[in-house]
């Protein structure tokens, strides 16, 4: 089996984001600038050679991608296993509200975002084998796939810094 190069990305920045609001699961709405940023990541990209473009399934994820993929002439692959967290009760509260040294239950693990960072790079590893390509999805879980890539414990998920919008990271999958 070849190797994959991935690169990694977020969506633009969300309406949300600007209220500090915590989207998890929610669709999200790109800003003026969210879009902007979505017209710089396709201008970036437009001389990198992309064979599949993978989102997450929340519109913020998926309206990013697309700037992209109208440019590359691709469909973006929207697929669950990108989301964001699941914030579960604080979904929709504003961060600065949340005491986040005991959240409850309904918020998803730290655990279970490594599992599913594992699932979604196996994901990729068996629907493209040897493509290049651009996965964009959100600030959370993007530090989930960092870690499973560069074979970090779950815990490490928390002392990442949280990409900027439409940033950029590759990494070369074996």
């Amino acid at each position: 089996m070849s190797q994959i190069e991935l690169i990694l990305s977020r969506h633009g920045e969300t309406e949300e984001n600007k209220l500090h609001i915590m989207q998890g699961q929610l669709p999200g709405h790109l800003s003026e600038l969210g879009k902007q940023q979505a017209k710089a990541l396709a201008e970036t990209l437009d001389k990198e050679e992309l064979d599949v473009i993978v989102c997450s399934d929340l519109a913020r994820s998926y309206d990013t991608a697309m700037a992209v993929a109208r440019q590359k002439g691709l469909q973006p692959v929207a697929t669950p296993l990108l989301r964001e967290m699941d914030w579960g009760i604080y979904t929709g509260k504003v961060a600065d509200e949340m005491d986040f040294t005991t959240l409850p239950e309904s918020v998803e693990t730290i655990e279970a975002l490594y599992k599913r960072a594992g699932d979604f790079v196996d994901f990729l590893k068996k629907e493209f084998p040897g493509k290049r390509i651009l996965a964009i999805g959100h600030g959370g879980f993007n530090r989930a796939i960092i870690v499973q890539l560069e074979k970090l414990p779950p815990e490490k998920i928390l002392s990442l810094p949280i990409m900027k919008n439409t940033a950029c990271m590759r990494f070369t999958l074996p």
